[in-house]
């Protein structure tokens, strides 16, 4: 019983500590209603909520930081923008790593708006840019942050750096396959097949069970002339991810590469069927081609 009530009070004692005034007390009495309303999905009534608690304490970083969620939630990314750069700014003893990983995510979804032009793109890319860095200043174990970074310099058309952004968020966590996958495909975007297939095959060690390593690895054998290891690493792929429409293009590529008509047929047709909006339409010229050029050739 003693030992209970020592832990009550020690903990009475800490959100005593923590409140710095009854402004702060009630402030956080209403950002925790608006919490509660943002898990009913009662949206409305978690804004107002949230911003009644960042009326009565504006310096209540977390406060901020909820409403930017919420803006974030409903896609409102100028306002969840500056909700964040307000928790930033209020923020002293409180994660400031993440909140900033936080803002670098809304102002990357502002640069992939769909009628952003370029210059305003690249221009949210690095306003992202320097989020992430005072990210990974706050808190240098934030691999996704790192991942970002080499995201957003690969887009940049900056390889170098987005090299070592990856490698960096690898170094933190090595069973995080997106960095792999990643780089990989860099590699082989920029014409260097025979190191992303160094990449992607120490990659398929640690993670086997990821379609994307596979699919970049099969990609890397096939760019290296090695279309039958590109099939036996392309079907792995599709053995984990049966519907993913870059694993059933490079398949049914490297089926052609063999003059295999039927399974190069099967899995083009299939990756038409599949597919969708976010597919280049130069990809899905290259399947339709080469269904025509197999009737005559292969």
């Amino acid at each position: 019983m003693r030992k209970f009530l020592a832990i009550g009070l020690l903990n009475v004692t800490l959100l005593l500590a923590g409140c710095e005034s009854h402004d702060r007390v009630d402030s956080i009495n209403r950002m925790n209603t608006g919490i509660q309303q943002l898990r009913k999905g009662n949206l409305s009534g978690a804004e107002k909520a949230l911003q009644e608690a960042i009326k009565t304490d504006p310096s209540h970083a977390q406060a901020h930081l909820n409403l930017g969620k919420l803006y974030r939630k409903q896609e409102r990314w100028v306002d969840a923008e500056n909700a964040y750069k307000a928790a930033i700014t209020n923020s002293a003893e409180a994660p400031v790593g993440d909140y900033s990983y936080e803002l670098a995510i809304v102002q990357i979804a502002q640069g992939e708006g769909k009628d952003v032009s370029a210059a305003e793109r690249d221009s949210k890319y690095r306003n992202a840019i320097g989020s992430l860095q005072q990210a990974t200043k706050h808190n240098p174990t934030l691999y996704k942050a790192q991942y970002q970074l080499g995201v957003l310099h690969e887009r940049l058309d900056e390889p170098v750096q987005s090299d070592a952004a990856y490698r960096a968020c690898i170094k933190l966590n090595g069973n995080y396959a997106d960095a792999f996958v990643s780089l990989g495909n860099m590699y082989i975007d920029y014409g260097f097949s025979n190191v992303a297939m160094t990449v992607l095959d120490v990659g398929t060690q640690i993670n086997e069970t990821d379609a994307g390593m596979w699919n970049g690895l099969g990609r890397a054998k096939l760019n290296l002339n090695k279309p039958k290891e590109a099939v036996d690493a392309l079907s792995k792929a599709k053995a984990i991810d049966p519907d993913r429409p870059d694993v059933l293009f490079s398949l049914g590529m490297a089926y052609a590469e063999m003059r295999d008509k039927k399974n190069a047929a099967e899995n083009l047709e299939l990756f038409l069927q599949k597919a969708g909006a976010t597919t280049p339409e130069h990809t899905q010229k290259a399947a339709r081609d080469t269904l025509a050029r197999m009737q005559d050739v292969i």
